[in-house]
C-alpha cells in the first residue's frame, strides 16, 4: 500500500471511529442483531456441513469418487480427481467452505494456481440448508422453492465450470494424495476447531457488514426497497431474510432472493478471499463472474 492510500485509509478509519461514537445506539442494536441471526440461522447451517466436508477433504473423498463422474468432469469441464471432489463438497457444504478446501488443497501443492482460481469461480455455492430452511421456508413458507433456488444456483457454477474449461492446463493429471495417518479423533477435533476458527472470523465480517447497513439507512434514510438491495448487496444473509418483509410481486421476489445468492455479497466474498492465502488469485475475475 502507498503512503497516499495509507493516509486516506487512516482519515476513513477515523471518521468511522467518531461515526460509531456518535450513532453509538444504532451500532450496539446492530451488533446485537447481527448476533441473533448468526447464532439462529447462520451457524447452525453452517458449522455441521463444514466440519463434515473437512473431514471428508482430509481422510481423501477423491478417492471414492465413482469414476464414471470423474470422467463425466474431466469431458465436460477438464477437471481432475482434486478438482471434481472440492466441487462436489461444496455444493453441500458451501461458500466460504469451498475456500478453505482450495487453500489446503493450494498449500499442499496439490493444484495450482490455475485451478484454484477456476475452483473459486464456479464453486461459489451457498449453504443448502439455508437456501432450503432459512430462505425457502422462512422468507417464502415454501420449501419447495428453496428447493428450485437450490438447483437454479446448482446450474449456474455448472455452466460457469463448463465456460472455464478452456483456462485450464491441457495436461491435467491426476493428483495423489498420501493417507490421512491421523486418528479420527484427531482429524475430528482439528476439523471442529477449524470450523470454529472459520465461523469466528465470518461473525466478526457479518457484524461489521451489518453495521455499515444500519449506518447507511440511518444516514441516507433510505426507503425499505433500496435499503434491502443495499443490504443484499453488501450483506447476503441479512438481505435475503429481509425479503420476507417486502410486500411485492411474489416473482419479483423470487429473482431478487436469487440475485442476492448468486452474487453472495461483499461480506461473503471477502469471508471466502480472507481464507485464501495466496496473493496469485484475482478478485476481479471472481466479482465479475458473481454478477452473472
Amino acid at each position: 500500500m502507498t503512503k497516499i492510500k495509507n493516509i486516506i485509509l487512516l482519515y476513513i478509519l477515523i471518521f468511522l471511529e467518531i461515526l460509531l461514537l456518535t450513532k453509538s445506539k444504532i451500532v450496539i442494536t446492530s451488533v446485537i442483531n447481527s448476533s441473533s441471526m448468526f447464532i439462529l440461522k447462520i451457524f447452525p447451517s453452517l458449522l455441521p456441513t463444514m466440519i463434515i466436508g473437512n473431514l471428508l477433504v482430509k481422510n481423501n473423498i477423491h478417492q471414492i469418487i465413482p469414476k464414471f463422474i470423474k470422467r463425466m468432469f474431466y469431458k465436460l469441464f477438464r477437471f481432475n480427481n482434486i478438482m471434481t471432489s472440492i466441487f462436489i463438497i461444496s455444493m453441500f457444504t458451501g461458500t466460504p467452505s469451498n475456500a478453505i478446501y482450495i487453500n489446503e488443497y493450494l498449500n499442499k501443492k496439490l493444484i495450482s494456481v490455475k485451478q484454484a482460481q477456476t475452483l473459486l469461480l464456479t464453486t461459489h455455492f451457498i449453504n443448502p440448508l439455508f437456501v432450503i430452511a432459512a430462505v425457502g421456508g422462512g422468507v417464502f413458507i415454501s420449501v419447495k422453492i428453496g428447493f428450485i433456488l437450490l438447483i437454479l444456483l446448482w446450474t449456474n457454477n455448472i455452466i460457469k465450470a463448463f465456460i472455464c474449461k478452456k483456462n485450464l492446463d491441457n495436461d491435467i493429471n491426476d493428483n495423489h494424495l498420501s493417507n490421512n495417518n491421523e486418528t479420527f479423533i484427531c482429524t475430528l477435533t482439528n476439523s471442529v476447531k477449524t470450523s470454529i476458527n472459520s465461523l469466528l472470523l465470518i461473525f466478526g465480517i457479518v457484524i461489521m457488514f451489518n453495521i455499515l447497513v444500519s449506518l447507511l439507512k440511518n444516514i441516507f434514510k433510505l426507503n425499505i426497497i433500496l435499503s434491502i438491495i443495499i443490504n443484499g448487496i453488501l450483506e447476503m444473509t441479512s438481505g435475503v431474510i429481509s425479503l420476507s418483509y417486502l410486500a411485492i410481486n411474489p416473482l419479483l421476489k423470487f429473482l431478487l432472493a436469487f440475485v442476492f445468492l448468486n452474487f453472495g455479497g461483499l461480506c461473503i466474498q471477502m469471508q471466502t478471499l480472507s481464507m485464501i492465502e495466496n496473493k496469485k488469485i484475482r478478485y476481479l475475475k471472481y466479482l465479475i463472474f458473481r454478477l452473472f
